[in-house]
């Protein structure tokens, strides 16, 4: 199955650690087999990761991002991963967690983020901060 992508002009995506920019015009860009794929204007910046679950979401992103480095991440995401688990008692965003690292084992790190999503909106809900998602929640991911 493949994934179409339709660029803005100038805009850019990461497709397994690789930044590519349109030119000038809109483009539709078909990717074909898997792929990780992030938009360049969903991507959180490391300002953004304020808080312990945004942290971890921010170092998986980083294991999409450059896939070389994933190994080095492995262990750290491990442990925060860990820790969200135990702070977190709603056993529905402790399966969230849990179903992130399963994708991040998987190295599926784009699932991995989607599976995260619903906690950093609890997080949210549980900071009292106003609804909205961080960027970085609109990833596109290819499966062939």
């Amino acid at each position: 199955m493949s994934l179409k992508l339709r660029l803005k002009p100038f805009e850019r995506v990461v497709i397994n650690g690789c930044v590519v920019q349109n030119e000038n015009r809109r483009y539709t860009l078909t990717i074909s087999n898997f792929a990780q794929i992030i938009r360049g204007s969903d991507i959180m910046q490391d300002e953004e990761a304020t808080t312990p679950v945004r942290r971890s979401y921010f170092v998986i992103q980083s294991m999409l991002l450059d896939p070389g480095a994933a190994d080095r991440h492995a262990p750290i995401i491990a442990s925060m991963m860990a820790d969200l688990y135990a702070a977190f008692a709603r056993p529905d965003i402790q399966n969230h967690i849990m179903q992130s690292m399963g994708y991040v084992a998987e190295r599926d790190y784009y699932k991995a983020l989607s599976s995260l999503r619903p906690v950093l909106d609890y997080e949210d809900v549980v900071l009292g901060r106003p609804k909205g998602r961080p960027s970085g929640h609109n990833e596109q991911h290819a499966a062939g």
